[in-house]
């Protein structure tokens, strides 16, 4: 019963925070599906730069790599839950802004079925939509006219993994994932210095939810009993989701300022029409080297080609996608009774992201530096995760926008033991 109550407990207080979640402001997400989190999103892989392909923990939820279940104990339950806030400020040459914004962004659980199949499950982010920008446009006569587009939105998935044990040294897995979720996007030119002309507006609903596969393999080789190399791979091969959208476009008046916008005249109407969001296959590879359960450090590899991305049969001119990471983690030898500063777990990482987009024949890049701690609890294996990311995304160069964020992810995993048999009745 008492299990059963912290699961209750951290499931009310995380959805509370995660109902006043604000959404993202990035103009970079008004392209394609928006800015992409994958699979990396536990606040201990963070730590290490998003590092998963190869990792394999007993104590870690990974759906960086489907083959990781395998590697949970026989007996024990695990629980994972996390939080993340995001500071982001937005530059250009000639002025900056701020914004925020706070959102649970993972819940799962990961059991054993037999000694050599596991499962883990769970819901993440895969990505986000949120933007609002008004470009000012000199035209003669008019001291300015207004071009503002606003976008909303995002996908999320639901997983369940199976993981098989193959002999003593390999893995492999496959996750079945539901994503799912929608965008709102709207362009409107209005002329605020007149009231005699009807501005126009244009926006576009999309709903999408399809079942996608993720297959992951690892493999370990010994070089003693303590040491060891743990190889991964993963790949998705190309999905046609389902998807619908929803078009309208209308003069109005008012719509800025203090001022209710009131529709004139429906200019188009397009009601729900089916079609298909092409998301393209995937592909990574990578290791981490583990000694002496002291410390660990790999390096992942993945890449996806973005350019046969297609939405309703048209495409977003998107460019091949790779991330590379790099990162690892520190235990100081230490006992149950050591003091708190030798039972933490540190963990530091590096990622770079060449993405999906080109804007003025500029790469919209990023890259983030991150360290991450793990805090055991006494008399438990219940610990209180903490992750720190700081970068940037973007150029100033040509009038784009320069973004420089940080990300502080704090997440909780409980790790209990539900299966012993009984031994007395």
């Amino acid at each position: 019963m008492k299990k059963i109550n912290y699961l209750i407990l951290f499931l009310a207080i995380f959805s509370s925070l995660a109902l006043q979640a604000q959404k993202i402001n990035s103009p970079y997400s008004r392209y394609g599906l928006g800015l992409l989190h994958g699979e990396n999103t536990h606040t201990r892989l963070m730590g290490m730069g998003g590092l998963a392909i190869g990792v394999a923990n007993p104590t870690l939820i990974n759906p960086g790599n489907a083959a990781s279940y395998a590697v949970y104990d026989s007996t024990s339950f695990l629980f994972d839950i996390g939080l993340n806030a995001n500071i982001t400020g937005e530059a250009t040459n000639y002025q900056s802004e701020t914004s925020n914004y706070v959102a649970l962004t993972y819940i799962m659980f990961g059991f054993p079925v037999t000694k050599w199949w596991k499962i883990g499950m769970g819901m993440l982010p895969y990505s986000q939509i949120g933007y609002d920008v008004k470009i000012f446009i000199p035209v003669e006569n008019f001291s300015k006219v207004v071009n503002a587009i606003e976008g909303d939105g995002g996908m999320n998935q639901f997983f369940i993994g199976n993981a098989f044990t193959i002999g003593e040294n390999l893995r492999v897995g496959v996750d079945a994932a539901y994503l799912f979720g929608k965008g709102e996007r709207s362009s409107k030119v209005y002329f605020p210095d007149s009231l005699e002309i009807f501005g126009t507006k244009a926006t576009s609903n999309t709903k999408g939810g399809d079942f996608i596969l993720d297959y992951g393999v690892q493999y370990d080789v010994h070089f003693s009993k303590n040491n060891v190399l743990t190889l991964g791979a993963i790949y998705s091969n190309q999905w046609n989701m389902n998807a619908k959208i929803e078009y309208l476009s209308y003069t109005f008046t008012g719509g800025y300022g203090d001022a209710v916008e009131h529709l004139k005249d429906t200019i188009a109407y397009s009601p729900e029409e089916k079609g298909k969001i092409v998301i393209p296959q995937r592909v990574g590879v990578g290791f981490t080297y583990r000694q002496n359960n002291i410390w660990m450090a790999g390096v992942d590899f993945e890449w996806q080609n973005w350019d046969k991305f297609t939405a309703f049969g048209k495409s977003d001119s998107l460019n091949n996608a790779w991330r590379i990471a790099v990162g690892g983690e520190y235990s100081p030898k230490h006992t149950s009774i050591s003091p708190l500063r030798k039972r933490i777990i540190y963990r530091a990482g590096f990622r770079y992201v060449d993405s999906y987009l080109t804007i003025f024949k500029h790469p919209i890049n990023e890259y983030g530096i991150s360290f991450g701690l793990t805090f055991p609890m006494r008399r438990s294996r219940t610990t209180i995760d903490l992750g720190f990311e700081v970068g940037k995304r973007g150029t100033k160069v040509d009038g784009l926008i320069q973004e420089t964020f940080f990300n502080m992810s704090l997440g909780f995993s409980i790790h209990e033991s539900w299966f012993h048999k009984r031994r007395y009745q």
